[in-house]
């Protein structure tokens, strides 16, 4: 993919997350290389917090593509409950225990299908 492709994905990515409340000429197709410490994995104590959301995430989506029963009603039980319990007991409430590295498999695998589509379209 060349620089301005991926310029159009970021700015496209912020007019789909913002909606009407970015401005067009405040949009910041370069946000994706000039945030370093997105990157740099010496950053443990920072990155931490993004690479587990990211993985939750990533592993919760696979349960709903799995079509997990009733996991619209578990999913908003879990969103009401993450200011109240820590990410263990949140996470049980789904029945995921973030112990076991099952969960965690499914995550890497929607990354590795992302990474392998990413490939795909490079390679054209």
């Amino acid at each position: 993919m060349s620089v301005a492709q991926i310029n159009n994905i970021m700015s496209e990515a912020q007019k789909e997350a913002y909606g009407d409340g970015l401005d067009d000429e405040t949009l910041h197709p370069y946000m994706w290389i000039c945030k370093p410490h997105y990157y740099s994995s010496g950053f443990s104590f920072y990155n931490y917090p993004y690479a587990f959301g990211l993985l939750f995430g990533k592993g919760l989506y696979a349960q709903y593509k799995a079509g997990r029963p009733n996991f619209v009603e578990a999913y908003n039980t879990l969103l009401n409950n993450t200011t109240k319990m820590d990410a263990k007991a949140v996470a049980k409430t789904m029945d995921i225990d973030i112990t076991k590295k099952d969960f965690w498999l499914a995550s890497l695998e929607m990354i590795e299908e992302e990474i392998n589509q990413f490939i795909r379209l490079t390679e054209k």
